[in-house]
């Protein structure tokens, strides 16, 4: 049985355009665990306990990210920054390497009018690409000042 060629072998194209948060605010699930609110909390100089009771909230067993009233995620400041960048969950880390993203070029094109970073930047190569989709690595957001 021969592997499956996905149609990013070649690698793909992406990098965070300052301003953009759109991944960020449609409607969807942050999933977390308790690591996650740990370096969360210290972010933010909350204990652990106090940025769960506001922030966290729990479904079916799992921990997720509470949204705003505009379906937003609760860690995108007013400045459409992500309060807690530097620790961002998972999740966050790895987009828009998502398996659902990445299931063939159609879903990657579709997902193309929800991110403009898609196709511009950083080049990632198959290899870094599949560590992503493991969460062995991570994209570098938005750095100010740099591209990626």
């Amino acid at each position: 049985m021969t592997e499956e060629v996905p149609f990013y072998q070649d690698g793909l194209y992406f990098s965070c355009q300052q301003g953009c948060a759109a991944c960020c605010k449609i409607p969807g699930r942050v999933e977390i665990d308790e690591q996650d609110i740990g370096r969360m909390a210290e972010a933010l100089g909350m204990t652990h306990n106090r940025f769960a009771a506001t922030y966290v909230r729990k479904v079916s067993g799992q921990l997720l990210l509470r949204e705003r009233d505009d379906a937003a995620c609760v860690m995108l400041g007013e400045d459409d920054r992500c309060m807690v960048h530097a620790v961002r969950p998972l999740q966050c880390r790895t987009y828009p390497f998502w398996d659902e993203v990445l299931a063939n070029d159609f879903t990657w094109i579709l997902e193309k009018d929800l991110c403009p970073g898609l196709d511009k930047g950083r080049w990632f190569s198959r290899e870094e690409i599949d560590a992503l989709r493991r969460g062995q690595a991570q994209t570098g957001g938005f750095n100010e000042g740099a591209e990626g």
